[in-house]
């Protein structure tokens, strides 16, 4: 079955469509016989195959549980029209600068609010979409999507929000996050314009785990100028492997840091780098470990830098 449907108004525009159906998959049930085969031009012979159920055999019985199926799909797109105008005076001139007559008004309808809405259910996932985007005092994108299964990899939920505040100067602010059972991840962005000021800050996380591998990494970035132009940034890596398949395992972390600082009488940079790695490769311990560090300074007048990189590694039996 499928439905369509449209429709405007003085106050909104808007569109539907939906379709739904029911399939039954009881064939799948019938056993199948294939007899023995000779392959044409070969002396190859296939076994013969007896009672073998497309439904048990093939995985399907475990994935869509039931023979039963059925699906159900609706989107809707909605325009709302905003009341408010913006006013842009033309007036009539003669002739290259004599008013002839009073200004005529043009008249540009203000931006409304759009939504969308998107929708689709079936035996094995539900899945639902919505999207708007609103203008208010404050601009605002706002974003969901999610999903219900009866497996639990396909369930997930993504959100997003976007908005432009104009009060004060601009500030333009995002976030983001997914939620699922082996990942999930936030993200959130700031950027603030003023007459006296610029500022803003990154920050991600997200984690990982499956079976054989857990992960977690944090990155943040800072910057402003207030005082004087400096940007900070921050990285951070864990991670812990093991797969009895591949007789292996590592534990380990990464860190990263960055300070830069500017005017226009000098310029200085700071970055230092540390990991460490513990593991070991059938039944072979092994570990390491480095460190790195490096600055400069510039100026009008000198210049000085530094480095320092340090390390170690270590193999049961074969390197220390």
């Amino acid at each position: 079955h499928q439905s369509f449907s449209a429709g405007n108004n003085e106050n909104s525009i808007e569109a539907h469509i939906g379709i739904n159906g029911e399939a039954n998959l009881d064939f799948l049930n019938i056993p199948l016989t294939i007899p023995e085969m000779t392959l044409p031009y070969t002396m190859l012979t296939t076994p013969q195959v007896k009672d073998f159920s497309l439904w048990e055999k093939t995985g399907l019985k475990d994935f869509l549980k039931t023979t039963k199926q059925s699906l159900d799909l609706s989107v809707k797109a909605q325009y709302k029209k905003n009341k408010d105008k913006h006013i842009i005076p033309v007036p009539f001139y003669a002739k290259d600068f004599q008013v002839l007559s009073t200004p005529n008004d043009i008249y540009i309808p203000a931006m409304g609010n759009v939504t969308y809405d998107f929708s689709f259910k079936s035996g094995v996932v539900t899945l639902n979409t919505n999207v708007g985007l609103y203008n208010q005092s404050d601009i605002v994108a706002h974003f969901l999507s999610s999903s219900s299964s009866v497996t639990d990899a396909l369930q997930y939920k993504l959100e997003g929000t976007s908005s432009l505040t104009r009060k004060r100067g601009l500030k333009l602010a995002t976030a983001l996050s997914l939620t699922n059972k082996f990942v999930e991840g936030n993200h959130d962005n700031t950027i603030s314009l003023t007459k006296k000021n610029m500022e803003a800050s990154v920050t991600t996380s997200a984690k990982v785990q499956i079976p054989i591998l857990r992960m977690n990494f944090k990155q943040e970035l800072n910057g402003n100028t207030k005082s004087k132009p400096t940007v900070s940034s921050s990285i951070e890596l864990t991670y812990d492997l093991n797969s009895p398949e591949l007789y292996s395992t590592a534990t380990g972390t990464v860190k990263h840091k960055l300070n830069l600082e500017s005017l226009t009488s000098y310029f200085s940079i700071e970055s230092s780098t540390k990991g460490d790695i513990k593991g070991s490769v059938l039944s072979r311990e092994y570990s390491g470990t480095i460190a790195s560090e490096a600055s400069t300074y510039l100026n009008s007048k000198s210049t000085r830098s530094s480095v320092k990189l340090q390390g170690a590694s270590k193999v049961d039996g074969i390197w220390n």
